[in-house]
């Protein structure tokens, strides 16, 4: 018997309790923070708009992070064909009569910094690299991250762990007496639960007002009390960094400090659809709790471990290892696409293995009358794209004669995948100005519409 599996033997014949997850929590990289103090940037204010093509790529570097490890035994193989080149292919500008390359407008107008188009088959047909990235880079892919908290939230159903029927106060108690405690969790995934408006920011925060006239997505105080913006040291200890609402140590501590105090539902559940990032935190903190586990905890075991992604990921943790559900994983390009190659095989990996359940992708592509009609009564997004919807943390988009899903990134962080093909686009971006009218039409129409449309020819 060797040495490690004897001592593990008889670790658990004393009755002490044997880790069973890899994951590994660590320390900000001191050198890091150097480098981007240098330019005016750092933790504190890195998803400042001037700053993210500084900090978008191995961001989890300047933060606690947690490494959420892959299996190298289910890894799947990367065929590359490059047989796909954006150089070639010329769009029409908007100057009259001139032309600009795709390649230009990806990596120019759009701020890509790299990009991986994958077939159905899992084989890359086309990838670049920019801005000092490469395929081991690990990028920050900001809200996409919804997509994969909402994969975890219906693989814990299917283990039969928690039920998207179950009101959120079944797993938040600091919800109790409140008008959010009795919606079930469902509402939540849809964006539908009736979170308009959100508790007040810290004065001039930068997420305050988008380019397309809608608030922000979060108010300033709930990203920092889970380590979004770095920690202080108070008698002797890390805390969070305070905020708009004090010092709040916890996301536990920010649902019943600030955000039963200050949001109530504007609407019955269900009525409209309004993209606040509070609505998947809630996801998280049922998975977490039902599981037992840490939200990176669960990413391993039950997805990263399973789902044939080739490297190791991260995610943004605080001192006391909790991640934003909403927007904390940092990936390569090769495993964003896998998230979506997961979605064009019913929810199998390259192995035929069933990882995610198939009613949740079926879900995702046809939606539902409810959430097809809550589309237009709120949000702006409708304005953009209005034979869209939004079901289970994905936006299912019908533009151009085509349809597909798609997760987003507020700086342009895309991972789609065409309903007919089976073809799929991950881009991982540093647009400067986040969401808004330029961006989205620009990523969908100019960038994802156009090479979906010649990946048929």
């Amino acid at each position: 018997m060797k040495k490690t599996l004897l001592a593990l033997t008889l670790l658990s014949s004393v009755g002490i309790t044997v880790p069973v997850q890899a994951v590994t929590y660590h320390e900000p990289n001191a050198q890091m923070e150097a480098n981007l103090n240098h330019y005016g940037a750092g933790v504190e204010n890195w998803e400042e708009k001037r700053f993210v093509q500084f900090t978008m790529a191995d961001a989890h570097l300047y933060h606690h992070w947690a490494q959420v490890e892959n299996n190298p035994n289910k890894a799947m193989p990367i065929k590359v064909l490059n047989s796909f080149d954006p150089a070639k292919v010329m769009l029409d500008d908007v100057i009259p009569g001139h032309k600009i390359s795709l390649y230009d407008v990806m990596r120019d107008r759009a701020s890509i910094q790299n990009y991986v188009i994958m077939n159905k088959k899992g084989e890359v047909i086309a990838e670049d690299y920019w801005n000092g990235t490469n395929k081991d880079t690990l990028n920050h892919i900001m809200s996409s991250t919804k997509s994969f908290s909402s994969m975890a939230a219906f693989i814990a159903e299917e283990e039969g762990l928690l039920s998207m029927n179950d009101p959120i106060g079944k797993y938040a108690p600091e919800l109790k007496g409140s008008e959010w405690a009795n919606i079930p969790l469902h509402y939540y995934a849809d964006m539908t639960a009736g979170v308009v408006k959100l508790p007040k920011s810290r004065d001039g925060y930068h997420w305050s007002n988008y380019a397309a006239g809608a608030d922000g997505s979060w108010d300033s105080s709930m990203p920092s009390a889970m380590g979004y913006n770095g920690h202080v040291e108070k008698d002797g200890k890390l805390i969070p960094r305070p905020d708009a609402n004090g010092e709040i140590n916890s996301f536990s501590e920010y649902l019943s400090k600030v955000f039963v105090k200050q949001a109530k539902p504007a609407n019955p559940p269900g009525f409209g659809y309004e993209y606040r990032d509070i609505n998947t935190e809630m996801l998280g903190l049922a998975v977490s709790r039902a599981s037992g586990m840490t939200l990176a905890e669960f990413y391993e075991k039950y997805l990263w471990k399973k789902g044939g992604f080739t490297s190791d990921m991260a995610m943004y943790t605080s001192v006391n290892k909790e991640s934003m559900a909403s927007g904390a994983a940092n990936m390569t390009t090769r495993d964003f696409a896998i998230g979506s190659f997961l979605m064009v095989n019913d929810g199998k990996n390259f192995k035929g293995e069933q990882v995610l359940p198939k009613k949740y992708i079926e879900q995702v592509k046809n939606g539902d009358d409810e959430v097809k009609q809550a589309w237009g009564r709120i949000s702006y997004e409708h304005l953009l794209m209005p034979t869209a919807f939004y079901k289970n943390q994905w936006r299912t988009v019908e533009f151009g004669g085509r349809k597909f899903s798609t997760m987003i990134g507020v700086n342009g962080q895309f991972s789609a995948f065409d309903h007919k093909t089976g073809n799929i686009i991950a881009l991982t971006g540093a647009y400067r100005e986040p969401s808004g009218q330029a961006m989205v039409l620009l990523y969908v129409e100019q960038v994802i519409l156009n090479i979906f449309n010649q990946l048929d020819k």
